[in-house]
């Protein structure tokens, strides 16, 4: 289970879908926060042998005006039959701005050893974009490639103008599989949500949202766009500042259930 698709932020209209340009299109900013998430074990379906799952997630993201430093942490212990698995994922991250440079430091430990790692740089042109790793060949690519925090800013610019899907080849940051076609379905949020369980919940009381359906498929080019298969899939009430709440992280044979419990908006910024 690669656990860094955990961040990932976003059905199957990909032919519909409009394509992403490379960088973030209006002048979207996200304000600083820290967000703190309880897990739980969502549904599990088929031959599984997920019996519970418990953990955290801590969403920590800061602006200092030229881009945004990033900083992950997921913590989460799923049992199993015959054991239980702890998987800790980490990331630091610095994206610029206009979203052209991502630099990334990733690490997995499962139960206590570490199993999975990458970190480099990633740079962005308007049609290209190449990818620099520290410890593994570079990589390039021949077509647009957002950053996540560019793409969620991309996602927020196009629920604002009232579009109700949008489509990108998103980097993931992992060596075997550094990008994913990711399509997002946007809709009107409905019902304003009770926010009183979250601790800082009344910064959300007054912010526009939307409900937002992400599928990642592998790239466009492994597979036909029409019976490609969804690798992970992401719902979530997404805010106009960037915040998330309602998650539904979804691997495809199990889910998890991400509650907001704790959230610390930095409204001042550049």
């Amino acid at each position: 289970m690669e656990m860094n698709n955990f961040r990932r932020l976003i059905v199957p209209c990909m032919v519909f879908a409009p394509l992403a340009t490379a960088f973030a299109e209006d002048n979207t900013h996200l304000p600083g926060h820290r967000a703190v998430y309880e897990l739980s074990l969502g549904d599990t379906r088929g031959s599984v042998a997920i019996r519970g799952a418990e953990g955290r997630y801590v969403f920590d993201l800061e602006d200092i005006c030229d881009g945004y430093t990033l900083n992950e942490r997921l913590v989460v212990r799923l049992a199993r039959d015959g054991g239980t698995v702890l998987t800790d994922y980490r990331l630091s991250a610095f994206e610029t701005e206009n979203g052209d440079l991502y630099r990334f430091s990733t690490e997995t430990e499962f139960n206590g050893t570490t199993e999975q790692s990458a970190s480099g740089n990633l740079s962005v042109e308007k049609e290209s974009a190449a990818v620099d790793y520290d410890s593994a060949d570079d990589i390039t690519f021949d077509e647009t490639v957002m950053p996540p925090l560019a793409h969620m800013r991309a996602i927020l610019d196009a629920a604002r103008a009232g579009e109700d899907r949008y489509a990108a080849t998103v980097f993931d940051g992992d060596v075997q599989k550094p990008v994913f076609y990711a399509v997002t379905r946007i809709n009107d949020a409905g019902e304003k949500g009770d926010l009183s369980s979250i601790e800082g919940g009344e910064a959300l009381e007054d912010v526009k949202r939307w409900r937002i359906d992400s599928v990642y498929f592998p790239p466009s080019g492994d597979a036909d766009a029409a019976t490609a298969t969804p690798e992970f899939r992401f719902t979530a009430t997404l805010f106009d500042n960037g915040v998330v709440t309602d998650l539904t992280l979804d691997y495809l044979d199990f889910s998890l259930e991400a509650e907001l419990v704790d959230l610390k908006v930095n409204n001042g910024g550049c």
